[in-house]
């Protein structure tokens, strides 16, 4: 996973939200670990993983985080504000407890999809 502490934004069904200091994001939708066996490293088995986008969004009156837990199928669109990337992941659903703002209208909230993001810049 990808952790990146730069400026980016974040379109949930098209709607613009905005990212607090940090992100990360998976680009592949697989794991690779070790295999071992009685005879040493055999190589490596790959498995399945959702792909992920976790963030912390800032709750404003122009891009509200109002009922964020209950998405459950969304397009979520990740651009890189220095112009390097761009991720599209479709078929999104919230993953973990609600989500809940703190003191500083900040949210953490982590979406999964089953498909690997398609990148498109």
């Amino acid at each position: 996973m990808s952790k990146i502490a730069a400026r980016a934004t974040i379109y949930i069904d098209g709607q613009k939200k905005f990212i607090g200091n940090s992100y990360s994001y998976t680009d592949d939708n697989t794991t690779r670990s070790d295999s071992v066996g009685k005879s040493g490293v055999a190589g490596y088995v790959e498995d399945p993983i959702a792909s992920k986008v976790v963030c912390e969004l800032i709750n404003t009156p122009e891009a509200p985080t109002d009922g964020i837990s209950k998405i459950t199928d969304a397009t979520i669109v990740l651009d890189l504000l220095d112009g390097t990337k761009q991720l599209t992941y479709f078929g999104c659903w919230y993953s973990g407890d609600p989500a809940e703002t703190n003191e500083e209208g900040r949210v953490s909230v982590e979406f999964h999809s089953k498909f690997p993001p398609k990148r498109t810049k």
